[in-house]
């Protein structure tokens, strides 16, 4: 028997024992992880609202939103009511699961 083996044979109950536990480790912390882009910070209302208000939206967004984030350069309201947000270069990813936090995609179009 090779030590690879041997190794293997000595470890099994250990091991399983060990690899659930990592499991479970690994599982809580994935499902836990993430920062909250904009601390304490709740929607004043529903997607449908902000659908057929896209003026308020954009304020809300202005105004409660943007300032939190670093890479917001600029932003417009498209002639269906979808904010188009334009976003620096590298911080797309960033910057869209920010916003998708909070808002539905369907009032977006990222550039």
């Amino acid at each position: 028997m090779t030590a690879g083996q041997e190794f293997v044979r000595w470890i099994r109950p250990a091991g399983c024992v060990l690899f659930l536990v990592l499991a479970v480790a690994v599982g809580a912390v994935c499902l836990t992880a993430g920062r909250d882009p904009i601390p304490d910070y709740e929607p004043a209302h529903d997607t449908a609202w902000y659908a057929q208000n896209p003026e308020e939206f954009c304020e809300e967004l202005e105004e409660e939103v943007f300032p939190h984030l670093s890479g917001v350069r600029d932003w417009r309201i498209l002639e269906d009511g979808r904010v188009e947000v334009t976003v620096q270069e590298g911080q797309l990813a960033v910057t869209r699961a920010a916003l998708l936090r909070y808002f539905d995609e369907a009032l977006f179009v990222f550039s």
